[in-house]
């Protein structure tokens, strides 16, 4: 927020005068805005949330195909999560690209683009997907910018570049899915799966899903019929879909990912979104012929 500016949003509450602050239950965190033009939420010691402060960091200069933006809103993904409390599974640190700084995603509007962004303006509020966007600026590659509606508030742009960029990519470029399919989306009520959730409800696909049963709830809210839900943390779901299904999206690890591949149709496709568990594309021809499987 910008000095002598206060802000409540929720249960969280910002404090003007150059200091941030944020309250969960009794506790305060206080976060001083530096007198900079550029400043970032960086740790400074990770494990620690209240090592959270906001950095002062130099404005890079912007490449050809770039654009600069200022943040008015950002998104918080796991992964920032597991980055600030120092979580460093091996294998996820390496495919999470955990060393890369806060924030991934955010809506602003275009202070700057470079020499050969065409289709982006100055004073055009967009949407991006770009490392570090929890601070006031941030640069985006123009190919991961678009342009958002006024309709759209900046919060609510926030949230879509990443959950709803990878719901469309797995099921729209990757499965190609067709009107009339039936689908199985896994944690649907995570952010990825209730972005594919409505995807798939625009593109007319015949929809089950799956959460922990504290969820179910949420499912019902979306549309989803009580027979076509069922648990995320167990094989139940193997026995009571007993249709299969011309895509599983998944999330699940181990014998429920074996349960999973068991419900794929002849020349179905598995889009696999977790990391603990991937497969190989050959492992999964061999055990399961005619199914496409990315990860």
């Amino acid at each position: 927020p910008a000095p002598e500016q206060a802000r409540r949003w929720g249960g969280y509450w910002a404090i003007g005068a150059g200091i941030s602050g944020i309250i969960w239950g009794s506790v305060w965190f206080f976060m001083f805005v530096p007198d900079a033009p550029v400043y970032q939420l960086q740790s400074a010691e990770l494990g620690r949330l209240d090592r959270l402060s906001l950095v002062a960091i130099e404005r890079p200069a912007l490449a050809a195909h770039q654009v600069r933006i200022a943040v008015h809103s950002a998104g918080m993904n796991f992964r920032d999560v597991v980055r600030a409390l120092d979580v460093q599974a091996s294998e996820l640190a390496v495919r999470a690209s955990l060393d890369s700084p806060l924030g991934s995603e955010c809506a602003g509007v275009v202070l700057e683009v470079g020499a050969e962004v065409d289709e982006l303006s100055v004073g055009q509020r967009v949407l991006a997907i770009a490392p570090g966007a929890f601070g006031n600026e941030v640069i985006a590659a123009a190919q991961l910018t678009a342009a958002i509606p006024d309709t759209l508030s900046f919060a609510d742009a926030a949230t879509l570049p990443i959950a709803f960029g990878t719901a469309y990519y797995g099921l729209r470029d990757l499965a190609a899915v067709q009107p009339g399919e039936r689908i199985l989306v896994h944690a649907a009520a995570g952010g990825v799966g209730m972005a594919a959730l409505q995807l798939a409800r625009l593109w007319e696909l015949d929809v089950y899903a799956t959460a922990s049963e504290p969820k179910w709830r949420v499912l019902r809210e979306l549309g989803i019929a009580s027979e076509r839900i069922a648990s995320s943390r167990n094989a139940t779901f193997a026995h009571k879909f007993e249709q299969r299904f011309a895509v599983v999206l998944n999330s699940l690890a181990r014998e429920l990912v074996d349960a999973s591949l068991a419900l794929v149709a002849d020349n179905g496709r598995f889009l696999e979104l977790g990391k603990t568990d991937v497969r190989s594309q050959q492992a999964i021809a061999a055990s399961h012929p005619g199914v496409s499987y990315w990860a």
